[in-house]
C-alpha cells in the first residue's frame, strides 16, 4: 500500500550534485498514528522506509522492491506534532536489476533515518 498521500505529501524535490531531496510533510490525521501511539503519535520506522522506498520509484519513475537493507538506522522519533515536514534526502546508483539507494530523513539538525540498501524493478 502506497502511504503519499494518506501518511504524507511531498510539497517539492529538488536536485542536486546527484542527490535529490523531497520535502514532506506527515498527515496527522492518517490512521496509523491513531494506533501507534494514540495521544501521542509517533511515525512508525517501518512507514519511514517505505517512504523512502516511494520517493525512490518517483525518482527513478520504476515501481521497486527493497531487496536489500545494508544499514536502517533510526537516530530520533520522528512525530508529525514535532516535525510536521521532513526533508528526504536520495542518492541513486544503478546497479545491475535496479538502484543502490543511501537515504537520509531529517528535519533541521536532526536526522530520523539513515538507510542504505538495494530496490530492484517489481516484475
Amino acid at each position: 500500500m502506497l502511504l503519499r498521500g494518506r501518511y504524507y505529501k511531498i510539497d517539492g524535490w529538488n536536485t542536486e550534485e546527484g542527490e535529490t531531496t523531497f520535502r514532506i510533510t506527515l498527515l496527522p490525521d492518517c490512521d496509523v498514528y491513531r494506533g501507534h501511539f494514540p495521544g501521542k503519535p509517533v511515525c512508525p520506522g517501518v512507514c519511514n522506509v517505505q517512504v523512502v522506498k516511494e520517493c525512490a520509484m518517483l525518482l527513478t519513475g520504476k515501481q521497486l522492491s527493497i531487496t536489500a537493507i545494508r544499514q536502517c538506522r533510526f537516530t530520533a522519533v520522528a512525530t508529525p506534532a514535532r516535525c510536521p515536514w521532513l526533508d528526504v534526502s536520495l542518492h541513486t546508483e544503478p546497479v545491475e536489476g535496479g538502484y543502490a539507494v543511501t537515504a537520509r530523513m531529517a528535519a533541521g539538525n536532526t536526522t530520523y533515518l539513515d538507510f542504505k540498501g538495494e530496490m530492484h524493478e517489481q516484475a
